[in-house]
């Protein structure tokens, strides 16, 4: 550190000289200029070592200083990621979404992620990833579809089962009754053959053989085509119909005359008699039916008509098939270890610490699990817990010590712990739930983003009671903001937000045991951008987000928390 009684001015020595005729005098002039206070305040600030060397390792081996970096800073060799690699030991990736790596169709990409590992590879720099599992952020649409009812839907069709044309003129059917039947010529020259039916009270009876792959449950309605004179069928009693198994004498049923469906006087009805099967009450063992005997006609005492396609009307009724809860576990246990496993084997031997489930405590009532059920999620939204149960981040650590490495360590990771104090009992809870089916999970991370007006009070109480779960405890994702943009924000603010950062870093010394501290991660190293999705161009970091990463108060800050612990 320079110290600030270095002088505020350099002097220029400058020597002017003049020749005037043969000889001349040399003069010396000193000129002083004052060095701007701002250059002055710079230098001191860099001045400081890197931060990485202000940390004693020897009392607390599992503290990691981390920075958040993105996949591209990393495979790209970005300048950010080279100045991480001065100042930070770890490096903390919270972009491992499923809809990152899981693609619409279900397929995996994670080629940007091999790449970034592979770049990181060279320099071996830790890594902290996550977030494995979380509701937000998810393939939701692939993942729903999975679980989406199956509508076969309906069909429906018609077979001619007599039309007469492959029977001989002269020929005739089987009656019920004591009249008769013969196959003649459609008299209007129109239809080729028909049936004419004489007598009293007759009525033809058909075998009937129904196309491969349907039975009579399938067909509702059977369609006949009539004529005949008011004197002889269209009228009378009305028509009659029955389905037994064998020709003989059957119970026929009743149905509305032939005029009544619309046929006129001696012309043809096409397609208007149409008679539903469901009045012939039907048994299930007579659905079953392939084969049959279709006893059918118009009941009247001097039957002189003419009938002709006799149609069987089918239709199969449309079907949904809802997967049962077990059968939904599978698929998403399924899903869950494709997923983990292309994140595990492209981590092995490169990521060593794992958050595996992100914000699992509900907000409001913390004894319990977040869930969607009852709700409408909003887009990319997936509740892996829904439909998994408890179990699901039990089976993630399974999952991901099998893929990656049985040594790597474990983290759950909750945000709103200092406003929300009951999370902390909740998640310990869920911990102690998960830690019951056999795998370890070695730590707590939360997530700090803190305004200079923050309550230290809370946040002492949330450190506190994190340092009494006895777990591992990590900060991700710190940032203090002047909730101003870069260009408000004033040298007094700039002050308290320094002044905060060493407040927070001193506070997790003290109340954190040596043998828990998991480390501190800076969500944003410099300033944000304007275009950043968090908190856009609000001056979080410890360098500017100039050209060349100017130092910060917040960066003396740092140090001098970090070197008081010393």
């Amino acid at each position: 550190m320079i110290s600030k009684q270095i002088s505020r001015g350099i002097a220029f020595y400058f020597v002017t000289s003049l020749l005037f005729n043969s000889c001349a005098k040399f003069e010396t002039r000193e000129q002083y200029i004052d060095k701007p206070q701002t250059i002055i305040d710079q230098e001191e600030l860099d001045a400081y070592n890197e931060l990485k060397t202000y940390i004693d390792y020897s009392s607390q081996p599992n503290f990691k200083l981390g920075a958040e970096l993105s996949l591209a800073d990393v495979a790209n060799n970005s300048l950010l990621y080279r100045l991480t690699q001065r100042h930070f030991d770890e490096i903390g990736y919270t972009e491992l979404h499923h809809m990152n790596f899981i693609q619409a169709d279900g397929s995996i990409f994670i080629t940007d992620l091999q790449a970034a590992l592979e770049t990181n590879s060279a320099v071996s720099m830790p890594i902290h990833a996550g977030h494995l599992l979380w509701h937000e952020n998810q393939q939701a649409n692939y993942l729903n579809g999975l679980i989406a009812d199956i509508i076969i839907p309906g069909e429906s069709g018609k077979d001619i089962v007599e039309n007469f044309e492959e029977i001989a003129l002269g020929s005739s059917f089987p009656v019920r009754g004591s009249g008769s039947n013969i196959v003649v010529n459609d008299p209007d020259g129109k239809s080729g053959k028909v049936l004419n039916m004489k007598g009293a009270q007759t009525f033809p009876q058909f075998q009937i053989n129904l196309p491969e792959g349907r039975k009579l449950g399938d067909y509702k309605t059977v369609t006949i085509d009539f004529k005949g004179g008011g004197c002889c069928g269209l009228y009378g009693a009305g028509m009659r119909m029955a389905i037994t198994t064998a020709i003989g004498d059957v119970t026929l049923n009743n149905f509305n005359s032939p005029s009544s469906f619309g046929v006129g006087d001696n012309v043809w009805g096409r397609g208007l008699i149409t008679l539903p099967l469901a009045n012939l009450n039907l048994t299930p063992a007579m659905k079953e039916f392939t084969s049959f005997v279709l006893t059918i006609g118009s009941a009247t005492g001097s039957a002189d008509y003419l009938i002709d396609n006799i149609t069987m009307n089918w239709e199969k009724i449309g079907e949904i098939i809802v997967k049962t809860p077990e059968e939904r576990t599978q698929i998403f246990t399924n899903e869950l270890d494709k997923y983990i496993k292309a994140i595990g084997e492209a981590g092995k031997d490169k990521i060593k610490s794992w958050s595996v489930v992100y914000q699992p405590i509900d907000e409001a009532n913390p004894s319990k699990l977040r869930t969607g059920i009852g709700t409408t999620p909003p887009a990319n939204t997936f509740y892996w817990q829904d439909y998994l149960g408890k179990d699901y981040a039990a089976m993630t650590i399974e999952k991901i010590k099998q893929y990656a490495s049985a040594d790597d360590n474990i983290f759950f990771t909750e945000t709103n712990l200092f406003n929300n104090p009951a999370k902390i009992q909740g998640l310990m809870d869920f911990i102690t739930y998960t830690e019951e089916k056999g795998v370890k999970v070695d730590g707590i991370a939360t997530e700090l983003a803190l305004n200079l007006d923050a309550d230290k009070a809370k946040i002492e109480a949330m450190l506190t009671s994190l340092a009494e779960t006895g777990k591992l405890v990590k900060i991700t994702g710190l940032d203090i903001g002047t909730g101003t943009s870069t260009t408000q924000t004033t040298s007094v603010m700039y002050q308290q937000q320094a002044s905060m950062y060493k407040w927070f870093v001193e506070a997790y010394y003290t109340i954190i045991p040596a043998n828990q501290r998991a480390g501190i991660t800076f969500r944003s190293p410099i300033d944000q951008a304007s275009n950043s999705t968090w908190r856009p161009n609000e001056p979080l970091g410890l360098w500017t987000n100039t050209a060349n990463y100017l130092r910060k108060l917040s960066y003396q800050a740092v140090v001098e928390a970090l070197e008081q612990q010393k």
